[in-house]
């Protein structure tokens, strides 16, 4: 079975993510990343894991933090592989948290990755791009202002998906940020 855990993202932001998402693809020929995952901010990137009891528990000790306000209003790029909606200065509470989660989850096994442990909080559009595509996409986002989303990072979610062939991540399990101990 592999995993990843994020914030699940609803609202205004999310509608937009779906129809940016959906426009991408449709003009430029890319993959539909809404078809795939939800929209979300990845906290933990795909991991194989086949006692999911054990990561459920460490989820349910991290919700005691509470919501985490964030703004989503850049256009940016890793490379020429992923074009993704920003959020130029979060919070450095939201950082700190996403950084006591992965050491959590370190703790219990999981294997982090070096970019990981420094988070660069986005929302993903387009992926896995070659660079005509790259190019191409970068060009038409240039023509319009990028949108700007206040949004709660108010929840962690588990996603899953029982094969690396199979192409979609189903929500398994959201956790709620409850900012109780």
């Amino acid at each position: 079975m592999r995993y990843f855990i994020g914030n699940m993202i609803r609202g205004e932001a999310a509608e937009y993510y779906k129809a940016t998402c959906a426009d991408l693809a449709e003009r430029f020929g890319v993959e539909n990343v809404s078809a795939i995952v939800a929209p979300h901010i990845t906290v933990k990137a795909p991991f194989e894991r086949h006692e999911i009891e054990m990561i459920d528990d460490v989820i349910s000790m991290v919700t005691e933090a509470p919501a985490i306000s964030l703004s989503l209003s850049k256009w940016n790029h890793f490379g020429t592989r992923t074009i993704f909606l920003d959020a130029p200065q979060p919070p450095s509470s939201l950082k700190e948290y996403m950084k006591s989660v992965l050491s959590k989850l370190r703790a219990m096994g999981v294997n982090l990755n070096s970019q990981e442990l420094d988070p660069h909080i986005h929302l993903s559009l387009a992926r896995f791009l070659k660079p005509d595509q790259f190019n191409n996409i970068w060009k038409y986002l240039g023509l319009m202002p990028a949108p700007q989303f206040d949004i709660i990072f108010d929840n962690l979610t588990i996603f899953q998906k029982e094969k690396i062939e199979d192409k979609a991540w189903k929500v398994m399990k959201t956790f709620p940020l409850t900012g109780k101990k």
